[in-house]
């Protein structure tokens, strides 16, 4: 039997690359001699450079930058074979940078991620992929344009610096000092969302109380968000707020599409390309993929669906396993033959993301997913 394991990172636990070789624990205590593959995934956040690194020839350069709270801090950047750069903003403007009660919104910003670009351009790389997921930001892209030579000015014509969030206050903008370097780059976006830049649906309604804005901070950052998608478009021509996936990452996808001159694309479907899954599926008895919840959020553009997808059009059939399983399964049983949660018993949320039972539990799941697939010998879906 040849199984391949195909799972996104299952976020505050563990990583793609561990989750796929738990599950290859537990599939071959049920059938030693089985032939798993595993291709860890991602769909543009947290952990989509070692997925990618894992299946392609790459490196890694690390660069010292300022965190979302203007802190010096050491990160990295993938080079892959090609010369292409893959940067995470996460990596510099993530949430997990920035200690829970510290969390806000309104006072960082994503300057860092723009000093990982001009290091790669000052290295000779000219064209890029950005992955937007898991930000702690919403300043707009506003951070990462400045670091790389925008100047960003208030309603008085002073000079806004890169500290704090400069989308709050911003009302005019120059390009007269950006990196000539600019023009001979190019961008892609990497976004798991495809919000638009502002309103209910966009950056700040959908996704700032999570970084640590109340009501009234929402409210600022999408009045705000609006001011500066007006200022894109009589700068440069670009409408970000009719372009899906602008309002990701804080807005960072709008600066990207914007100013940028960049493009964004499914983080999903980019990284399934780069790593060459279609290739693998077909070489596959039967896949399985996951994430650490499957919910209504996943249908939109995330891994296990994509994955899902792709395994319906080559007729394989697909297990889904999850550290939680939405209740209302009708979607998901459109393109999976079963979901599982890895769950056997009543646990607190810090238990369940403990890394040692997460490890337990997958082996258990897919050990006992396994030997009902060999029923009487024979793999049964």
């Amino acid at each position: 039997m040849n199984v391949l394991v195909a799972s996104d990172s299952f976020k505050g636990s563990l990583s793609s690359i561990e989750v796929g070789e738990c599950v290859k624990k537990g599939i071959l205590r049920a059938i030693p001699d089985a032939e798993v593959v595993i291709s860890p995934m991602a769909d543009g956040g947290e952990g989509t450079i070692d997925a990618l690194l894992h299946d392609s020839e790459g490196w890694k350069v690390e660069v010292e930058v300022h965190g979302p709270l203007m802190d010096k801090i050491l990160t990295q950047y993938a080079v892959m074979k090609d010369h292409i750069v893959f940067i995470e903003c996460a990596k510099s403007s993530g949430l997990p940078l920035v200690p829970l009660e510290l969390r806000n919104p309104m006072v960082t910003n994503t300057y860092g991620f723009g000093e990982q670009i001009k290091d790669a351009i000052g290295k000779g790389y000219r064209h890029f992929i950005l992955s937007l997921g898991g930000s702690a930001t919403n300043d707009g892209g506003i951070g990462m344009l400045q670091a790389l030579g925008w100047e960003f000015f208030d309603d008085k014509g002073a000079l806004l610096y890169h500290e704090g969030n400069p989308l709050l206050k911003v009302a005019s903008i120059s390009d007269g000092n950006v990196l000539p370097e600019i023009e001979e780059c190019t961008f892609i976006a990497a976004s798991d969302v495809t919000h638009p830049f502002f309103g209910p649906n966009g950056a700040a309604h959908i996704f700032a109380k999570q970084k640590g804005a109340n009501e009234r901070q929402i409210l600022e950052l999408d009045a705000a968000l609006s001011r500066f998608a007006d200022l894109i478009e009589t700068s440069y021509g670009v409408r970000v707020q009719e372009i899906a996936g602008a309002g990701a990452a804080g807005g960072l996808g709008g600066a990207i599409v914007g100013p940028l001159k960049g493009s964004i694309q499914s983080g999903v479907e980019l990284v399934m390309e780069v790593t060459a899954i279609k290739e693998k599926i077909k070489s596959a008895d039967v896949l399985i993929t996951g994430e650490g919840s499957l919910d209504n959020q996943s249908i939109m553009g995330k891994v296990p669906f994509g994955i899902a997808k792709l395994a319906k059009e080559y007729g394989k059939p697909v297990i889904g396993i999850a550290g939680r399983i939405d209740t209302d399964l009708k979607e998901v049983n459109n393109y999976f033959n079963g979901v599982f949660s890895i769950q056997t018993e009543c646990r607190s949320l810090e238990e369940a993301l403990d890394p040692h039972v997460s490890r337990l539990q997958l082996e258990i799941t897919a050990e006992q997913i396994t030997r009902v697939m060999m029923l009487k010998g024979e793999m049964s879906f």
